[in-house]
């Protein structure tokens, strides 16, 4: 399991389309549009692929209501293509089997599902699902759709206006197979959202003296790395929070399932697995380069035990979850302390959903990914961190807040967040067993945000997204 690249970008009435991105050479002989249907589990997904003559890709998901996704083709033979969609952190492998049709796959959230596209609009056969319900203000009826549409065990949003309450729903079940119902401060596993947690600590640390945005990954780690690459040693910790850092995204699977899942003190675990990053060849230059990367933010917390002498949970628990009062934040699988939280889900060989509970051997990522994505908490005390940020609580100074959600070296990545242009901030996270999503609003003054026990991203994110949304409009009310 891998904490991947925020994974998609439906909510389009909110402006979380995706930025474009730069494009390189694509064969003509596949140029123009594509469609196809992707097949999940029991979700279908209807898509529409355009690839321009000079390598840029735009995909549409047309049963998400997503606009249009930018990507790039890279180079290949005459006869194959293969796209990268950076925004939803999803690729597509394939070949030309005929001069109207390409097969292929689809890799996203770590999984591998079969994809075939015909030239035009030929691959769009009816959509027979019925449609996801029109935008409106969040209700428990509503929720309650959403989840029977993705068919997700459950799902569950809150959000808070500016001033006011925070408001919170919960639908479905705890486990599939149960008889337990999820409750409005039951805990949800965030995934990705927790580099921005990462970052903030990293902020909080820069204004005690203790770092600094430019220190050097050199200075900080080099004793203790010396296989490190001499391309790395100038890398800064703003490179490293932003993703600019040229770090490849994850180390090879092989390595990883080294880690342990569950370790009481996982600094020498987090410091062998940052080793094993810097000793692998950059993607490219630092600055220019973004490479959406696990690896960097590990390295983060690699660099803040060492500085402090305790562990990146620690820190984080006395520097941030503790000043927001944020009492039900928690590392790992949320039902690893208590059966009474909720599981994550992936499908099984069958197809079928299946719990993964924490008493299992594989309920979350490597301990030593903490930094990158394995934060807990309720939706509430979520929403409680979003109004930190949107409100630039006293935690920090005015001009941390503004390092944290401004992309340092251009692009829409900040310090763990998306920047639209619109000034809405947002983050998506899945341990391929849970999703969520995070998002607010500076300017309208609103924080929300939406999760499903359920990694199955295709089939999962279109309800919460819609979640999130409807949440949105429920604050705004």
């Amino acid at each position: 399991m891998t904490t991947r690249r925020p994974v998609t970008t439906g909510l389009a009435a909110l402006g979380l389309a995706a930025a474009a991105r730069g494009a390189s050479a694509q064969p003509g002989r596949v140029s123009g549009t594509w469609t196809g249907v992707l097949v999940a589990g029991q979700a279908r997904l209807r898509l529409r692929l355009v690839l321009a003559p000079d390598g840029a890709a735009t995909l549409f998901s047309l049963d998400q209501g997503s606009g249009a996704i930018a990507g790039k083709a890279v180079s290949a033979p005459a006869d194959r293509i293969e796209v990268e969609i950076p925004a939803v952190g999803g690729r597509f492998t394939g070949k030309l089997v005929a001069a109207d049709r390409i097969e292929g796959q689809w890799r996203q959230g770590g999984s591998d599902l079969p994809l075939a596209l015909l030239r035009g609009e030929a691959g769009l056969p009816k959509d027979e699902r019925p449609p996801l319900p029109a935008p409106a203000p969040l209700t428990p009826a509503l929720l309650e759709q959403l989840r029977q549409a993705s068919g997700s065990p459950a799902l569950a949003a809150a959000a808070q206006r500016r001033g006011g309450q925070t408001l919170a729903w919960a639908t479905g079940l705890r486990r599939v197979g149960g008889a337990d119902k999820v409750g409005l401060q039951d805990r949800w596993h965030l995934g990705s959202i927790t580099k921005s947690m990462t970052a903030t600590l990293i902020g909080r640390l820069v204004e005690a003296g203790e770092l600094s945005w430019d220190d050097t990954v050199g200075a900080l780690l080099g004793e203790a790395a010396p296989e490190m690459r001499p391309d790395y040693r100038a890398v800064t910790l703003r490179h490293l929070a932003s993703h600019r850092s040229g770090l490849p995204g994850n180390i090879p699977m092989e390595q990883l399932l080294r880690f342990s899942r569950e370790i009481a003190d996982p600094r020498e675990e987090r410091l062998a697995y940052a080793r094993l990053a810097l000793a692998m060849p950059p993607r490219g230059p630092s600055g220019a380069t973004y490479e959406y990367a696990n690896n960097g933010y590990v390295v983060l917390g690699a660099i803040v035990e060492r500085r402090l002498g305790k562990t990146w949970e620690a820190v984080i628990g006395e520097r941030l979850f503790a000043p927001l009062k944020l009492s039900s934040a928690g590392f790992g699988a949320p039902d690893r302390a208590s059966a009474t939280q909720p599981s994550g889900h992936a499908a099984g060989p069958d197809g079928a959903l299946r719990a993964f509970p924490a008493s299992g051997p594989a309920s979350d990522n490597p301990a030593a990914l903490g930094p990158a994505g394995r934060v807990h908490m309720s939706l509430p005390d979520l929403v409680a961190y979003l109004a930190a940020h949107r409100d630039q609580a006293p935690l920090l100074t005015p001009e941390t807040w503004k390092t944290l959600h401004t992309p340092p070296f251009g692009g829409d990545y900040a310090m763990g967040w998306m920047v639209q242009p619109n000034g809405l901030l947002w983050h998506n996270g899945s341990n391929t067993l849970w999703y969520a999503m995070a998002a607010f609003h500076p300017d309208q003054g609103v924080a929300a945000a939406a999760a499903a026990n359920d990694g199955r991203v295709a089939i999962a994110s279109p309800a919460v997204e819609r979640a999130v949304q409807d949440a949105f409009l429920s604050a705004r009310a």
